[in-house]
């Protein structure tokens, strides 16, 4: 066998959501309250993201959360990627990305309002000083704004 069991990484937790942005390029962040036991995440900026549910695929997974967390229901444009990344504790979970736009009138209102403190488009200018003051929750935030930016620019030059 070329590939055995040693070659395999359990993941058994996986995580899903988007980058909507505006026609601006601006990103749509949330902000977290925290939530007992989840303290630690209290006034830090992410995606519209969440965990994928028992028997629930990553991209209504990330549709929801995008309802969820930001009240607003979206078009997915397209697989921006999935990163591998890793829990506090050592567990691997498995991150879903896609890029989106918000349908015609969308309002923000989120669903999960004891969770979201706010929810609001940030610029890109803006969303690198968040990343340096340490305000952005998570690393694969940034990678994966830069990946729908970088599609951004090539949707365009296609055009």
């Amino acid at each position: 066998m070329q590939f055995g069991e040693s070659f395999h990484l359990p993941v058994t937790h996986r995580a899903a959501g988007m980058v909507v942005l505006n026609r601006a390029g601006d990103i749509l962040l949330v902000r977290e309250r925290g939530v007992s036991g989840q303290m630690g995440k209290a006034g830090l900026w992410h995606l519209p993201s969440g965990t994928v549910e028992p028997g629930e695929n990553p991209q209504d997974a990330a549709v929801r959360e995008a309802w969820e967390e930001a009240g607003i229901r979206v078009r997915l444009l397209k697989f921006l990627g999935a990163l591998l990344g890793r829990f506090p504790d050592g567990v691997l979970v498995l991150r879903h990305a896609w890029l989106a736009e918000p349908t015609e009138g969308s309002v923000f209102r989120p669903v999960l309002r004891q969770e979201v403190a706010e929810v609001r488009y940030v610029s890109e200018t803006e969303f690198l000083g968040l990343y340096a003051a340490g305000e952005i929750r998570m690393y694969h935030t940034k990678l994966f704004y830069e990946e729908a930016l970088r599609e951004r620019k090539k949707q365009k030059a296609e055009a």
